[in-house]
């Protein structure tokens, strides 16, 4: 059994997890660095833009990780620095490519069906109740 691909060393050029997590954390560095001169250091980037997901610091150790691609990152400092980005939409477009409906959306096409259902009945029911009275001569 292998030792796990994480602790692979996989050629640069190879489809691989590791490089496509060290590409990520190369595209979060470059995302930091390419703000104005303010926001480029780490603390400020923390303090400012990553601080108000988790209410409060992360440490500059963690960061380091995320921007080197280090696979031991908590999923959801990369999710923070994702939606900082402002990336999510187009990310999660590409992840549900090929894919006919998700099950989120089934869950709210059905609850939106059983709705337009109880709505129609109602609609059935006054119908019905306004015909027999009609008919009856009330």
């Amino acid at each position: 059994m292998s030792e796990g691909y994480f602790n692979e060393t996989p050629e640069p050029t190879d489809k691989h997890v590791r490089n496509y997590l060290e590409l990520l954390g190369a595209i979060i560095k470059s995302n930091r660095l390419s703000e104005s001169d303010k926001h480029v250091g780490m603390e400020y980037y923390i303090d400012a833009k990553l601080s108000p997901y988790f209410g409060k610091s992360i440490s500059r150790k963690t960061l380091a990780k995320a921007e080197s691609g280090s696979a031991s990152v908590a999923i959801g400092i990369h999710a923070a620095i994702i939606d900082d980005m402002g990336v999510w939409p187009e990310i999660l477009k590409i992840m549900s490519a090929g894919r006919v409906l998700d099950a989120r959306y089934i869950t709210l096409v059905l609850e939106r069906l059983k709705e337009k259902e109880v709505e129609n009945k109602k609609a059935r029911l006054a119908k019905l109740h306004k015909e027999f009275f009609n008919e009856i001569g009330i």
